[in-house]
C-alpha cells in the first residue's frame, strides 16, 4: 500500500512540475522601466517575446522565472527606459530619401547662400537637373521672395528647381520654365506664378510647382530603393518603427508593394495614396492592402498651401498681405466627390488643412459625408489655424487632428505677422484639439522638419524652439503633458490608422516594436530631452539599430 502511495505521489509531483515548465521565449528584456502605453499607462519591469510578438509584459521575477531563453538573447536594460517604437503620424518617406541626392538648403541665411550651395553641389555632382529643397525666406534679413536672375545667368542651359522648406513653393530658373512651357501668360488653377512689374520671377506657389516638377526625369526604381533604405536606417536611428506616409502616387505605390513584399523595406508604413486616377482604380478594385509592414487604406487630399508661402487659405486676408487670402487647391465639388469615393469603399480620408478657411471647408465636407458614422477616423492633417467655432467639429464628428509640434516652434517667429493677434490664439492649439477630439496623432512632416523624434517631443511639451530663446514659449496653455505627448507618438498614432491591435503599446499579442533610450524622457529636465539618444531599436523583436 505504501509503495502505491509513494508511486502516486511521484506521479503527482511529476505532473505538477510539468505544469510549471517555463515557456520558451526568443528574447527577454529585464531590469527595465517599460512604459507600456496601455490603457492604464502602466510601467513594468520586464518583457518576453517570441516570433516577433510580445508574450508578456510584467514583473521581472515573473518573466525571468516564467520563460526560458538563450542567454545571448536576454537583455539587461540596466534600469533604462523602454518605450513602444515611436510612430511618426505624418511624414514623407520618399521626399526624405530624395534629399540625399539634392541640394540641401536648410538653414541658409540668405538667397546668396542658397546660390553658393547650388554652385558647390553642381561642381561636385554635375547633374542634368539641379534640384534642391530647404530655403526659407522667413529667416533671411530680406524676407521677400527671391527672383531667378542669378540662377538663370549661372545655369543658362541647365534646369534648376529649388523647393521652399514646406514644399509648397519653389524657384525655377529660366531653362526650367521653358521646359515646362511657362510664359507670362501661363495660368494655373490652385497655384500662382509670381510676377514683379509684369515679369515672372521664377517663384511658383502650390500647383504651379507641379508644372515644372512634371518635367524632371523619373529616377530608376533601384536608385529610389537605395535612397529609401538609407532613409529607413536614419528613421530606425530615431526610434521610429512606424510611419504614416502622407501622399504616394501610383508609380511609387507599385514600387513600395514590390519592395515590402520582397522584404527590401521593413519599417511599418501606413500609406496615404494621392487620389490620382490609377490610385483610385487600385483602391476601388482591390480595397485595403496590408502585408509585411505595408498598410494601404487611405487617401491624402491637399486642401490648401502653406502659411510660410502664404498659400494657406484664410477666411480673412493675410495680416501682412492685404487682399490676399491664399488658395484652395481643388474645387470643393471635386473634393466632395473624392470624399464620397473614400466613404463608399471604406477608405480613410486625411486632408492637409492649414488655413482656417481650408479647415472650415473640409470639416463641413467631412460632416456631410461621414457625419453619421461613429468610427471613420478621418483626419485633418496639420489643423494649424482654426476659426473658434470649428473646434467643436472634432468632438461632434469624431475627427482626429494629426499635428506637428515642430511646425509650431518653427513658425513661432513670424506666424503672428502672417495671421495677426486676433487669429494667433486659435493656431497650433494642440491642447484645445486634444480636449475636443480626445486624442492627437503627432508627426514631423519630415523633410519639412527634422526627422528627430526628440525634437518633436520637446516641442510638444515645451512649445519652445530648439536653439532659440529658451525663455520664449508659444502660447504655453497649449503645451501637451509628457504622458499625452508620448501617447500621441505611440498608441494614439497607431489608433488613428486602425492599427491599435498590432502596435502602439507594449502588450501581450502585439508586435514587439520597442526602443531603449539613453535617458527617460518622461522624467528628465526639458533641455535633457534634446540630449537623449536611441540605444536600440527593435522591429518585430529583431534589432534594426544599435547606437551608443
Amino acid at each position: 500500500m505504501k509503495t502505491i502511495q509513494h508511486f502516486s505521489l511521484i506521479l503527482l509531483l511529476s505532473s505538477l512540475t510539468s505544469c510549471y515548465q517555463p515557456d520558451t521565449a526568443d528574447l527577454i528584456v529585464y531590469n527595465a522601466k517599460i512604459y507600456t502605453c496601455d490603457s492604464a499607462f502602466s510601467i513594468q519591469d520586464a518583457m518576453a517575446i517570441k516570433d516577433g510578438k510580445i508574450l508578456q509584459v510584467g514583473p521581472e521575477r515573473e518573466i525571468l522565472n516564467g520563460y526560458d531563453c538563450d542567454s545571448d538573447h536576454i537583455i539587461d536594460a540596466e534600469l533604462r527606459a523602454v518605450y513602444p517604437g515611436f510612430y511618426d503620424a505624418h511624414c514623407h518617406f520618399w521626399a526624405f530619401a530624395n534629399t540625399f541626392r539634392e541640394v540641401d538648403m536648410t538653414g541658409s541665411k540668405s538667397f546668396e547662400e542658397v546660390i553658393s550651395r547650388v554652385i558647390t553641389f553642381n561642381n561636385e555632382n554635375d547633374p542634368n537637373w539641379i534640384t534642391g529643397r530647404g530655403w526659407d525666406q522667413n529667416i533671411w534679413t530680406n524676407k521677400s521672395f527671391p527672383n531667378n536672375d542669378s540662377l538663370s545667368k549661372l545655369f543658362p542651359d541647365k534646369p534648376v528647381l529649388l523647393r521652399r522648406i514646406d514644399g509648397h513653393a519653389a524657384i525655377a530658373n529660366q531653362k526650367a520654365l521653358e521646359l515646362a512651357g511657362i510664359s507670362d501668360t501661363t495660368t494655373c488653377y490652385g497655384g500662382q506664378l509670381l510676377k514683379v512689374n509684369g515679369e515672372l520671377t521664377g517663384v511658383l506657389i502650390d500647383n504651379a510647382v507641379d508644372l515644372v516638377r512634371a518635367k524632371i526625369p523619373e529616377l530608376k526604381a533601384e536608385d529610389k530603393l537605395k535612397y529609401l533604405q538609407k532613409a529607413e536606417y536614419k528613421l530606425f536611428e530615431q526610434g521610429l518603427t512606424s510611419i504614416n506616409d502622407a501622399g504616394v502616387d501610383a508609380n511609387l505605390r507599385k514600387d513600395f508593394i514590390e519592395w515590402y513584399t520582397t522584404g527590401k523595406l521593413k519599417i511599418n508604413n501606413y500609406q496615404m495614396l494621392f487620389p490620382d486616377e490609377e490610385n483610385l482604380e487600385f483602391a476601388t478594385t482591390n480595397g485595403k492592402f496590408d502585408t509585411l509592414g505595408l498598410h494601404i487604406a487611405s487617401f491624402k487630399l491637399i486642401a490648401d498651401g502653406a502659411l510660410g508661402s502664404r498659400g494657406a487659405c484664410l477666411l480673412a486676408p493675410y495680416s501682412d498681405s492685404a487682399d490676399h487670402f491664399g488658395t484652395i487647391l481643388k474645387s470643393p465639388k471635386r473634393i466632395k466627390s473624392l470624399a464620397n469615393i473614400a466613404a463608399n469603399i471604406d477608405f480613410q480620408l486625411n486632408t492637409h488643412c492649414i488655413g482656417d478657411s481650408a479647415n472650415s471647408l473640409m470639416l463641413n465636407i467631412y460632416k456631410s459625408v461621414i457625419g453619421g458614422k461613429a468610427d471613420h477616423r478621418w483626419k485633418i492633417e496639420h489643423a494649424q489655424v482654426l476659426a473658434p467655432e470649428d473646434f467643436d467639429f472634432f468632438e461632434q464628428y469624431h475627427i482626429i487632428p494629426s499635428v506637428q509640434p515642430t511646425h509650431c516652434t518653427s513658425d513661432m517667429p513670424w506666424a503672428a505677422d502672417r495671421i495677426g493677434a486676433h487669429r494667433i490664439d486659435f493656431a497650433y492649439a494642440y491642447n484645445t484639439l486634444l480636449d475636443k477630439a480626445g486624442l492627437l496623432a503627432l508627426g514631423t512632416d519630415f523633410p519639412i522638419e527634422n526627422i528627430s523624434t526628440f525634437e518633436t517631443f520637446y516641442a510638444a511639451v515645451t512649445r519652445k524652439k530648439k536653439d532659440y530663446d529658451a525663455t520664449t514659449t508659444y502660447n504655453a496653455s497649449e503645451k501637451l503633458s509628457r504622458k499625452n505627448a508620448l501617447m500621441a507618438m505611440t498608441y494614439w498614432a497607431a489608433y488613428s490608422n486602425f492599427e491599435e491591435h498590432e502596435r502602439g503599446s507594449l502588450e501581450a499579442g502585439k508586435n514587439a516594436d520597442f526602443i531603449i533610450l539613453t535617458k527617460d524622457i518622461m522624467t528628465i529636465s526639458e533641455q535633457d530631452i534634446l540630449n537623449t539618444f536611441v540605444l536600440k531599436t527593435y522591429l518585430n523583436g529583431v534589432e534594426v539599430f544599435s547606437g551608443r
